[in-house]
């Protein structure tokens, strides 16, 4: 299933927080057999969440997930921005009003003389988009929604990455992601430029559009991952490491990795 990814935060944006949810989401997906085909960054703003929102729904995404912005202060517009991509009404959750009372109750016999936790402005964390589902984890307390959009699920998530993961693990693995075609890795390390194995590559990919191939240099070494199917990946991790073993076996490869020894070394020659 083709899945992206919209992260809610000016703070991101402005580089305060590192975003750590894309991360987390794409490594998981990737194990589940799905594949984020688009992760975008969108300011604190209702317009701009439901333009980036309607973007990955229109381009037919299973499954789209939205992160951050559900507090309760005035900058938290993730759910009006979900409600007017999916123009339906923002109204009051059952299910997240329910968790919001058990907190308020719990804070109430607490006999504060008045509103230290803020508990008024707590229920703004009750309101989505009519016709959410409240999705329940091991913290039932983190406001997390599904809602249905004809094909498409949109899963509205929190912005902090532990409790983004807990949700994620709990809820939406079991509730969404089951099912996903695991798709077969391999690994390929060389030390050689990564530009030595650039058209054999080009030419692989050419040849088995099926299979995912990326090229990534390292410190002192060039990793190449392989994605798909388990015959085609064998193959071409096969034709890879040919090349490879014919690149190191002639007088020019040799040539080469001396040079590349040398600069790796500091060395001048």
């Amino acid at each position: 299933m083709d899945a992206a990814i919209v992260v809610v935060g000016d703070e991101i944006l402005s580089g305060h927080v590192r975003d750590a949810n894309t991360h987390f989401v794409a490594s998981r997906l990737a194990v589940l057999g799905h594949r984020l085909r688009r992760a975008a960054v969108v300011a604190d703003d209702p317009d701009e969440i439901a333009e980036a929102l309607r973007r990955e729904l229109d381009a037919g995404r299973g499954i789209v997930f939205v992160c951050g912005g559900l507090g309760p202060t005035h900058d938290d517009r993730t759910m009006e921005g979900v409600a007017k991509a999916l123009g339906r009404e923002l109204v009051e959750c059952a299910a997240l009003a329910d968790r919001i009372n058990v907190i308020a109750d719990h804070v109430r016999r607490q006999n504060f003389a008045g509103d230290p936790l803020g508990v008024a402005t707590l229920q703004k964390m009750a309101l989505a988009p009519e016709g959410a589902e409240a999705l329940t984890s091991s913290a039932w307390f983190i406001p997390a929604v599904a809602l249905r959009e004809n094909d498409a699920v949109v899963i509205v998530l929190p912005g902090p990455p532990r409790e983004l993961e807990l949700v994620f693990r709990d809820a939406v693995e079991p509730g969404f992601l089951e099912g996903g075609a695991v798709l077969w890795r391999e690994e390929i390390e060389h030390r050689f430029p990564e530009s030595a194995l650039a058209v054999v590559l080009t030419e692989l990919e050419r040849d088995f559009p099926g299979v995912k191939i990326g090229s990534y240099p390292l410190e002192d070494r060039v990793l190449i991952r392989l994605a798909g199917e388990e015959d085609e990946v064998r193959e071409v991790a096969r034709r890879v490491r040919s090349s490879i073993d014919e690149l190191a076996s002639s007088d020019d490869g040799r040539r080469l990795m001396e040079f590349m020894n040398a600069r790796r070394s500091g060395g001048n020659s």
